[in-house]
């Protein structure tokens, strides 16, 4: 039998975490013998003849996508994002140079990293430095599955490493549109010449050599490259 949410619309059912027994009990016995409450993590709702994830419940949803959108909720969800790739990337014995000088262990707080983004919308503006796409925080927070499946906003903001060996330091991430980091990858910049205008490439370049002054022989190449038109597209 299940139990009613706090809204009362929805019938919910927990699941033992331990035994993974599904009841209408809220609570559970852990192996020491502490009585504790089941997290959502382990709580489904019957919303029409189904049984769904809290985070898919119409009314959460709605609360969900309403922080999401906003620019607190849309920072801190990236940031959440970040940690998980450092997570992965230790798990998988992968270690980069540096520190991760945005982390924040408190709940709902992204101050580092917002902090990092007002800092740049100051010297460029707030849009892609690269592409001069305007930035957007639009979260759709719609069910996907395989036939409709939707990796973001092409002009949504999106940190981005400069080098991919160095970490989410303050000196190596800059914010820019979905559309450039996707299409930048792991590419070279010789590589980057053969997706976007030179004007773009132009830009990065000085964002990369303000950053890294130490790096600016890496474009010498390129500038070679554009003296002789035979090894252009």
């Amino acid at each position: 039998m299940a139990a009613r949410s706090g809204s009362g619309k929805h019938p919910i059912r927990y699941k033992n975490p331990i035994t993974g027994v599904v009841s209408s009990k809220s609570q559970y016995i852990d192996e020491q013998g502490i009585k504790k409450r089941i997290t959502t993590k382990y709580q489904e709702y019957m919303v029409d003849g189904e049984w769904i994830k809290p985070s898919f419940v119409p009314h959460r949803r709605e609360s969900i996508k309403k922080f999401s959108n906003s620019k607190n909720g849309f920072f801190c969800n990236l940031l959440k994002r970040m940690n998980s790739k450092e997570k992965g990337r230790r798990k998988q014995g992968k270690f980069l140079q540096g520190e991760f000088e945005f982390k924040d262990d408190r709940r709902g707080r992204c101050d580092k990293l917002t902090a990092h983004f007002d800092k740049q919308v100051e010297q460029y503006g707030n849009k892609c430095p690269m592409t001069h796409i305007p930035f957007t925080m639009g979260v759709a927070f719609e069910r996907y599955d395989i036939n409709n499946y939707n990796s973001g906003v092409y002009s949504n903001i999106s940190p981005d490493r400069i080098f991919n060996n160095i970490f989410y330091t303050r000196q190596n991430t800059i914010f820019t549109s979905q559309l450039w980091n996707f299409s930048k990858g792991e590419r070279s910049i010789l590589e980057l010449e053969f997706l976007f205008l030179p004007e773009v490439l132009e830009r990065y370049k000085a964002i990369v050599i303000e950053r890294f002054p130490d790096q600016k022989y890496n474009f010498t190449e390129l500038e070679n490259r554009a003296e002789h038109p035979q090894w252009r597209r």
